[in-house]
């Protein structure tokens, strides 16, 4: 009987060829999306779990209790002073182990002195940190890797980078030229989807010597103390005890520490929700292509029911129940949704490189580790199969045999038509919907990329700096490389737009003392304005005739004057009333363009470049390649015990993380934009298939009638065009609110236009996908056509 079964079935598909294309591809297009989009969600939800105490690791953050006007989250830092962990070990038992870690920030690191391995991934951790967060070690002991000063563990790809395939534990590297660190072990790379990936690891007792940094530093803020609480214990009641910690130093009480679950440190830690609704959206879009190609295997079906009342009529006969009957059918639809599932894991395997890309994550698809997914996929595959195959199924099977034998049941038109054109019209909606979020997120995009920075990236080069001995002063340096015509502008400071960014709080005049802003510090060169060409709207820049600028003024932005209240802050003071402002810049963007423009407050620079610091040069744009020639010479001779690179500011602006995010969405709502244009186009192909077969005989005896092509035309297509405007109703209210959702401060209100674009777009794609058939059935010989049957 099952053979018989899939005899019967193989044999339908093989005589209705464009009914079974049609059924198979919109199905195998709406898997392999959702198969895609569901790879994605998962990885993006997976952050950290390759730690074995993942659910009991949480990172201990500071909320700025007293900070007022705090754009986009920062009243939370996830940053936290080294004595955190000591304090939290020696008062509360609930915490079984508690780590701190400071980054190491942009580093070279030499196996051989000709040969520097460049790194923004290294770190500094103390002794603690493989006892809570998980590291395969393929030479060395973990437990005593971090005990020593002057230690380092390496990551496989930084011990090949620095030693290639030769054992690198217990040898010697040089971290930017001047420290000598022994190498304690080597561990495997953490996997992608992980918070903590340093390609490098130091002793955090070597920031003493290095830094004057110690684990019970109290002052020092930029670390990040990571917690493991006892099993049982309960988060909640642990954060309350910790809230208060540093509460007797009067400087800092101001500063309540949180706990973030490990779960929350790369999607959501300051409760923002900005990446999980992207998150979300991608989530709807999977499912929304998966019930669109459900839609069309119904409506397909609906179309061919009217082609199987008498063989559903005979089966009858020879006395097959309605049971019997909605079997076979679920049978056929399910079989057919398996197959598309077996396709679409096919493709998806072939299409997932390039989605990867696309996403620019490491996704994958493994038959033995995934599948408990592959199994719930196949559960979708069978349900979908049941939903698509139940109302058709139904339909046949609870008719009486005349009626079947006359097709007189398709005269109902309520029975039939009016599921078809509700599924068709959400079908179109779907559609409408996808592309006008598609068209918005690409407009929003070009407009956040030609908005003004307050500043100018072109032409801006930057070389980071960490310089521990010969100091150097600042005003020869620049002397000596202005004498090239290739460099126009030279500024030194601690931070530069998109390439580093600083923080701080500060005070105000006139405001009680103890509320203050968090706000971007910088001190900067007298240059420094003028190499961003930045505007001073208010007062003065820093100048060599104000000396006494040094220590006690401060130049502000626009954010921070509106933050303080003032309409001319020149000569209000800050910071304890310490800081004279003198000037006001105009707002630039410092940071991504994502989130508000910070506060900012400026200070002036020492003439003595020692420590880090960031030299920029604003250079002649056809030129760039010698300017980097020079300024690299010109550096190399300057500072030849301190490693650097030239890099421009343009590629850190395309690099950064707010602003990768955006085109990642966007690239991936376009291409699945196209997959649901592809599923629409073959539903609608196929759909017409059958509709143009089933009234052949009617186009005929029109057209002995005297109906012209045109006439038949519009005809055969009037009902969809109708739809489509049903389903503007849907679509533009709901691609509306789901624009104007999207987090961003620099958004582009909706575009009545782009709506208007969409529509046309949805027109376009039912007369591709109408046209040929319709305009066949009504240039088609009317003798032909009476003589189909």
């Amino acid at each position: 009987m099952n053979f018989l079964f899939l005899k019967l079935w193989l044999r339908k598909l093989k005589r209705n060829k464009i009914y079974s294309l049609a059924n198979v591809l919109g199905l195998t297009l709406g898997f392999t999306a959702f198969i895609l989009i569901s790879l994605f969600v998962r990885f993006e939800l997976s952050w950290d779990k390759s730690h074995r105490n993942y659910d009991r690791i949480y990172r201990v953050q500071r909320h700025m209790e007293k900070a007022l006007y705090a754009n986009n989250g920062n009243d939370i830092s996830p940053h936290s002073r080294p004595a955190t962990a000591r304090f939290i070990e020696d008062k509360f038992p609930e915490f079984e182990k508690v780590s701190v870690i400071r980054e190491n920030g942009s580093a070279f690191l030499f196996a051989e002195a000709e040969h520097p391995v460049f790194s923004d991934k290294g770190i500094y951790a103390d002794s603690c940190f493989f006892d809570v967060f998980t590291y395969q070690f393929m030479a060395g002991n973990p437990k005593t890797a971090m005990a020593e000063p002057y230690s380092v563990v390496l990551s496989e790809s930084m011990s090949k980078n620095l030693f290639g395939e030769m054992p690198a534990h217990g040898k010697t590297v040089l971290l930017d030229k001047k420290y000598p660190l022994k190498v304690a072990g080597v561990y495997r790379d953490q996997p992608y989807n992980s918070s903590v990936r340093p390609s490098y690891i130091i002793s955090f007792s070597t920031l003493q010597p290095l830094k004057n940094i110690s684990r019970d530093d109290v002052w020092t803020g930029d670390c990040m103390t990571y917690a493991m609480l006892k099993t049982g214990v309960s988060a909640e009641q642990a954060a309350a005890k910790i809230r208060d910690l540093f509460g007797e130093y009067e400087n800092i009480r101001n500063e309540k520490l949180e706990l973030c679950p490990l779960s929350k440190v790369y999607l959501n830690f300051n409760d923002r929700n900005d990446y999980l609704f992207v998150l979300r959206l991608f989530a709807l879009i999977g499912l929304f292509i998966l019930v669109m190609s459900g839609f069309n295997y119904i409506n397909l079906s609906l179309a061919k029911a009217s082609m199987l009342g008498k063989e559903v009529a005979v089966k009858k006969v020879i006395g097959s129940n309605r049971k019997s009957l909605i079997f076979h059918f679920l049978g056929e639809t399910i079989a057919v949704s398996l197959f598309s599932l077996l396709v679409a894991f096919f493709i998806a395997d072939l299409l997932l490189p390039v989605f990867a890309n696309v996403v620019d994550k490491q996704l994958d698809l493994n038959l033995r580790k995934d599948w408990l997914f592959i199994v719930g996929t196949i559960w979708i595959a069978v349900l979908t199969g049941i939903f698509s195959g139940l109302y058709p199924a139904l339909f046949l099977a609870s008719h009486k045999i005349t009626a079947l034998f006359k097709g007189s049941f398709f005269n109902k038109k309520r029975e039939s038509f009016s599921l078809k054109k509700v599924l068709i019209t959400f079908q179109f909606a779907i559609s409408l919907f996808l592309i006008v979020l598609t068209l918005s997120f690409a407009m929003q995009i070009k407009y956040v990329t030609g908005k003004d920075l307050g500043f100018e990236k072109e032409g801006l080069l930057y070389a980071k700096l960490n310089v521990s001995e010969n100091e150097v002063m600042f005003d020869q340096l620049k002397d000596r490389i202005l004498q090239h015509p290739e460099i126009k502008e030279v500024s030194m400071s601690r931070n530069l737009p998109f390439v580093s960014f600083g923080g701080g709080m500060t005070n105000w005049e006139g405001n009680d003392p103890e509320e203050k802003i968090t706000c971007r510090f910088n001190q900067i060169s007298y240059d420094y304005l003028s190499v961003l060409k930045a505007k001073i709207i208010a007062g003065r820049n820093f100048s060599p005739d104000f000396p006494g600028d040094q220590g006690k003024a401060c130049i502000i932005n626009e954010s921070a004057a509106k933050c303080f209240g003032w309409d001319d802050p020149i000569g209000k003071r800050i910071s304890d009333n310490r800081l004279t402002i003198v000037g006001v810049v105009s707002n630039f963007v410092y940071q991504d363009m994502h989130n508000p423009i910070d506060p900012a407050v400026l200070l002036l620079a020492p003439n003595t470049i020692s420590g880090e610091w960031i030299l920029a040069f604003r250079v002649n744009e056809q030129h760039q390649v010698k300017a980097r020639e020079i300024l690299t010479a010109s550096l190399g001779e300057t500072f030849p015990n301190d490693p650097f690179e030239i890099r421009d500011v343009p590629t850190a602006f395309n690099s950064e993380n707010a602003f990768q995010i955006y085109h990642s969405v966007n690239k991936t709502l376009y291409f699945f934009t196209f997959l649901n244009i592809l599923l629409a186009i073959v539903g609608m192909f196929g759909l017409v298939s059958f509709s143009v077969s089933r009234r052949t005989k009617e186009i005929g005896i029109r057209k002995i009638n005297g109906s012209s092509p045109l006439r038949i035309f519009n005809l055969l297509n009037s009902e969809y065009f109708l739809l489509i405007v049903y389903s503007l109703v849907i679509a533009f209210p709901s691609a509306w609110f789901v624009y104007n959702q999207i987090p961003s401060a620099n958004k582009l209100p909706a575009q009545p236009w782009v709506f208007a674009l969409g529509a046309v777009v949805l027109v376009l794609i039912v007369l591709v996908s109408t046209s040929y058939l319709t305009i066949k059935a009504a240039t088609k010989n009317p003798v032909e056509a009476l003589r189909y049957e």
